[in-house]
């Protein structure tokens, strides 16, 4: 009976993934209009629109960090007609949120990676630091007087200082803000220390003179910050934390839909004009197949879980799925 029902179910996937996609496809941003997970998914969607002659619509689903996007997607019919830009690993899932009726590390199926965007760890002025391990140094001489601002605990500058404290036995004082204009202009004021900020987010107070860039986290330097030295020459490449972006689905979409939007994703991210805008986002292009992006997304969350464990920050969001 196995065989005879494994005869019939091969050739029907088969058949309805050599029609696809036969009517309009949902793009989820489980974000605002205007940030980079939506400018992402547009510039898929139109790309996608042109290449297959059919619709690929952007539905903006935010709120709740990020979950009431992701549980939608986790939660419609795996036939590649409902597809998530997923921005991770803090938004997949996000700490302090309430538990998800969905788990980050089983829900969704790869379809490729689109890029990463790494973050500037930047100073005030003020503060007489120009690298990392001057920063090291000078917080060592000063315990708990150098303050760092994040948007709050569970986000990712607030795990990258946090993890920086903990490898290098530092104490800094974490201030939180509700949101990271704040953090900036407090940096600017010399309100704060330090921190950690997208690199898109820092270039032009960097660039007039306001902060200090002393290094980005990434494995090779930023064009729009080519002066300032990576983690990993300044000997902390554990300190490499990116937010990464990836087309999923939900688990289990059928092989040959996933093969066929995964050949759609790379050439939409070799294509000039889609490679000028996500460039203009500070997106560092970084494309892999399926079975490497499905790979990369289940080590990073597992790394995050166990910082959170290892930080004490902990939440429900984090927890191992039990299988």
């Amino acid at each position: 009976m196995a065989l005879l029902l494994a005869a019939y179910v091969v050739p029907l996937g088969q058949a309805a993934a050599a029609g696809y996609p036969e009517r309009p496809v949902t793009i989820v941003s489980a974000f605002p209009a205007g940030g980079i997970v939506d400018v992402i998914a547009r510039r898929l969607a139109q790309h996608f629109s042109e290449r297959f002659k059919q619709s690929f619509i952007v539905d903006n689903r935010a709120g709740a960090a990020g979950s009431i996007g992701y549980s939608a997607v986790a939660r419609a019919a795996p036939d590649g007609y409902t597809l998530v830009v997923a921005s991770g690993p803090t938004t997949m899932a996000p700490p302090g949120a309430a538990a998800p009726s969905w788990q980050p590390q089983t829900a969704f199926s790869a379809i490729g990676m689109i890029g990463t965007i790494p973050q500037a760890i930047i100073v005030s002025n003020g503060l007489a630091v120009r690298s990392l391990p001057d920063l090291v140094g000078y917080a060592k001489a000063r315990p708990g007087q150098v303050n760092y601002g994040s948007a709050g605990a569970g986000t990712t500058p607030f795990f990258t200082m946090e993890l920086l404290k903990s490898q290098q036995k530092i104490d800094l004082t974490h201030v939180p803000y509700r949101g990271q204009p704040e953090v900036m202009t407090d940096l600017v004021r010399g309100e704060i220390g330090v921190t950690a900020m997208t690199v898109p987010l820092v270039v032009q107070q960097v660039q007039s003179g306001k902060i200090k860039a002393i290094a980005v986290t990434s494995s090779t330097r930023v064009a729009s910050l080519p002066d300032v030295p990576t983690v990993v020459e300044q000997g902390m490449p554990d300190l490499a934390i990116s937010n990464w972006f990836a087309l999923m689905g939900p688990a289990r979409l059928p092989p040959e839909v996933v093969a066929t939007l995964a050949r759609a994703l790379t050439e939409a991210l070799s294509a000039p004009d889609v490679q000028a805008s996500l460039k203009d986002l500070g997106l560092l292009i970084q494309p892999a197949p399926p079975a490497e992006t499905q790979a990369f997304v289940q080590a990073d969350l597992a790394r995050w879980i166990a910082m959170s464990r290892t930080l004490g920050t902990d939440t429900p969001t984090l927890k191992e799925t039990t299988k």
